[in-house]
């Protein structure tokens, strides 16, 4: 198995856990910080709860554990993924597809 398949498993589990109703969503506190940071911005449109710089719906942006401010006032939160929406994937994915789960191991253990 390619790195490029097993990639593509990963996305494709990822997907359809979210379609399923499964949130990848950044924690409770990232998501008040980050509201915070744009409370206090000078693009922050109040009203519509909106950013005026990149037009985005702020309570959706700020829930997405990918997103990240244009303005780079906030960034990504790659470590929530990493501790624990990873292993839920992860999970899923040997569960559907076994013979991953010796590429995946080996995989981690080199990283």
């Amino acid at each position: 198995m390619t790195f490029s398949e097993l990639m593509f498993k990963f996305m494709d589990e990822f997907f359809l856990m979210e379609g399923e109703g499964e949130r990848f969503h950044a924690s409770k506190s990232c998501q008040k910080e980050r509201w915070s940071i744009c409370d206090g911005c000078e693009h922050f449109d109040e009203l519509g709860e909106g950013c005026m710089e990149c037009g985005c719906y702020l309570p959706q942006k700020i829930e997405d554990q990918f997103g990240e401010c244009p303005l780079d006032k906030w960034i990504s939160n790659d470590e929530e993924w990493k501790n624990v929406h990873y292993h839920t994937v992860r999970e899923k994915v040997i569960e559907k597809y076994p013979e991953c789960q010796q590429v995946i191991e080996n995989y981690e253990r080199n990283e």
